[in-house]
């Protein structure tokens, strides 16, 4: 594969176009390998749309990821981006939520002190750039839309929300924003920024960075415990200095798993020799599971642009001070016919979930169990439900629908509902966790270094060891901020 590179960063999603842009403007030659096509340039409409998710044959480049059947034998597709830019091709929802939830990490050198320079870093705020907490010269732009008004219908689910005793936020992304407002998002001019267009763009690129696209990734070659390099899918071997691995949630724990690192009984069982055993690899899946309270809405919607209202608040028994747990979520209506509803979503939950080889095989797709509820996850739930039943019962939002679902109470029958319509968002986390001990399941230490290696990181959402009370996209693309410093002998 030529001449060996000081790094080589595997996956250029949401963290990978991040690692690599920033390690190669440091100085560093960079390898940035990635499974699906490099469409920069050449992207279809619906992916530059920034007010609605691409789908169809538009939409041609999804790992197909389906997680394992549930008790009644259902799956969930999983949709995950394989091309340069990665899933910020779906997302454009830029929510930091409360950076204390920090303190849940207990990591040296990740306070919220320590982590509010990269959110500065990323972001370009278009709304409030004057405030010492935004950035105003980063490379994703993040606004409200606030010259367009929402539509009556999402006016009105505002309004209610207020009433029903939320705040008003003007600022979600402020510190200790709790409260009803407009979502942030990475759209500018109706156009999805994702890090494939904001840290790779050809004006930006630095000569030292080169992007090897439609290259599967096996495993990575470890001499002793130190990364030489990985190889690829058809035995080929790519030689680097470091190696860091930005495949993501689903993708980085397979890669480590192949490669003789994880829990030790499983790879024996698929016939992979154990390297460095570290249980914590494909461990602690974390999501944000929410339910749709929809009422039967016979109003206008509108096309674009799509504009979504938050409400985020503690449930009963949460620390008045600490990060929001839950939050409600609504948007303009829109579709054919138009649809109008409120999803009821749970930031902090408990419950964890798994991704595990189903063989040594790099072509086959990984065994996703998604995180079950467990009975708090329930209660704090139905709480919101609760909530979010209460805004769509308000007659001025009544007065553009039908009548509303059927309410929540607080019984057994209620919570059998909530545990039967829960649905994966999908806001992944967790599955390389980050921590101090590996005896107490974290794989990477605060740099983001797999412990037991020497050489080798994982830098992608899969290390944020906690559910944020904030949207994961987002805070893939600080950590990656952050840690690209510390690669680069740089702590701030």
């Amino acid at each position: 594969m030529g001449d060996a590179h000081d790094v080589v960063v595997v996956g250029a999603g949401a963290a990978g176009c991040v690692i690599g842009a920033r390690l190669a403007e440091a100085g560093s030659s960079v390898l940035l390998v990635e499974a699906g096509p490099d469409r920069r340039g050449a992207v279809a409409p619906a992916l530059r749309d920034g007010w609605r998710l691409p789908a169809g044959a538009d939409w041609d480049v999804d790992w197909g990821f389906r997680s394992e059947p549930d008790a009644d034998g259902e799956t969930t597709p999983l949709r995950r981006g394989r091309l340069v830019g990665g899933t910020s091709w779906l997302t454009r929802f830029a929510v930091r939520g409360s950076l204390d939830d920090l303190e849940a990490w207990d990591v040296d050198g990740w306070t919220p002190e320590d982590l509010l320079p990269a959110f500065v870093r990323l972001e370009n705020d278009l709304d409030h750039p004057d405030q010492p907490w935004h950035g105003d010269a980063g490379p994703i732009p993040i606004g409200r839309a606030l010259d367009v008004p929402a539509t009556p219908a999402l006016a009105a689910i505002g309004a209610a929300m207020e009433r029903s005793g939320f705040p008003p936020v003007d600022d979600h992304n402020a510190p200790g924003a709790v409260g009803v407002g407009r979502m942030p998002m990475s759209v500018r001019d109706g156009l999805r920024a994702t890090t494939a267009d904001a840290y790779l763009a050809p004006e930006r690129v630095p000569s030292t960075l080169t992007v090897l696209p439609d290259r599967t990734v096996d495993a990575v070659i470890l001499d002793d415990d130190r990364a030489s390099g990985v190889r690829l899918a058809d035995g080929s071997v790519i030689e680097a200095g470091r190696v860091v691995l930005s495949a993501g949630v689903y993708g980085s724990p397979p890669i480590l798993l192949r490669s003789g690192i994880g829990p030790a009984d499983e790879l024996r069982e698929l016939g992979v020799t154990v390297r460095v055993p570290l249980d914590g690899v494909g461990r602690n899946l974390r999501d944000h599971p929410g339910v749709e309270v929809a009422p039967a809405y016979h109003g206008p919607g509108r096309d674009a642009p799509l504009l979504h209202t938050i409400a985020t608040f503690h449930s009963d028994g949460a620390r008045a001070d600490g990060p929001p747990d839950l939050l409600l979520w609504t948007s303009d209506p829109s579709g054919d016919p138009p649809e109008l509803g409120i999803a009821a979503v749970l930031m902090k939950p408990r419950g964890g979930g798994t991704v595990r080889l189903r063989s040594a095989d790099p072509s086959d797709a990984p065994r996703i169990d998604l995180p079950p509820l467990d009975d708090t996850d329930v209660d704090r739930l139905l709480e919101a439900c609760r909530r979010a039943h209460e805004v769509v019962s308000d007659p001025a939002v009544r007065a553009g629908c039908g009548d509303p679902p059927p309410a929540f109470g607080n019984d057994d029958a209620s919570r059998a509902r909530v545990r039967a319509e829960a649905y994966s968002l999908p806001h992944v986390v967790g599955t390389c966790a980050m921590g101090r001990s590996p005896e107490a399941g974290a794989v990477v230490d605060a740099d983001g270094r797999v412990h037991g290696t020497d050489g080798l990181h994982v830098i992608d959402a899969s290390i944020v060891p906690e559910p944020p009370s904030g949207f994961p996209h987002l805070w893939a693309i600080a950590v990656a901020e952050r840690l690209s410093h510390v690669l680069s002998g740089r702590r701030t």
